[in-house]
């Protein structure tokens, strides 16, 4: 999904639903943090609640340096589908570039219940330079 038109889906939840509570914002936070140390692709996970409605849970990522960008892509969805999105409603975008992978997801809990958002980016990790001979 182009993120223009991730964006206005995000607003019209927002509009139509109410935040999570800390419970539930902080089970959406552990699970994440949980199915990205877990998934060994990152070297380095950092996952916070925020109180931007945009970006309710952020997460900066260094993802390992034999890691395509597009494969890294596609296990941020899987993780997002399979353990982190709620089962009612959610939407998402990702933005692949060299270095660089950007996702965003928004998810409802239940026609009447609340929404969550999330915005996540994981970057290459560098390869540290080998030292030469003295």
């Amino acid at each position: 999904m182009d993120l223009a038109h991730f964006h206005t889906l995000r607003t019209a939840v927002q509009h139509n639903a109410v935040p999570p509570s800390t419970v539930a914002l902080s089970s959406l936070e552990g699970e994440l943090r949980d199915m990205l140390l877990s998934s060994d692709l990152f070297e380095e996970v950092e996952v916070e609640i925020t109180d931007n409605p945009d970006a309710l849970v952020i997460a900066l990522c260094q993802f390992k340096p034999d890691c395509s960008e597009d494969s890294i892509a596609a296990s941020l969805e899987q993780i997002w589908n399979d353990r982190v999105r709620y089962p009612f409603w959610e939407a998402h975008t990702t933005i692949v570039a060299p270095e660089h992978v950007e996702f965003e997801g928004a998810t409802r809990f239940s026609s009447g219940g609340h929404y969550a958002t999330v915005h996540l980016v994981a970057q290459k990790a560098r390869i540290p330079a080998q030292r030469t001979p003295v």
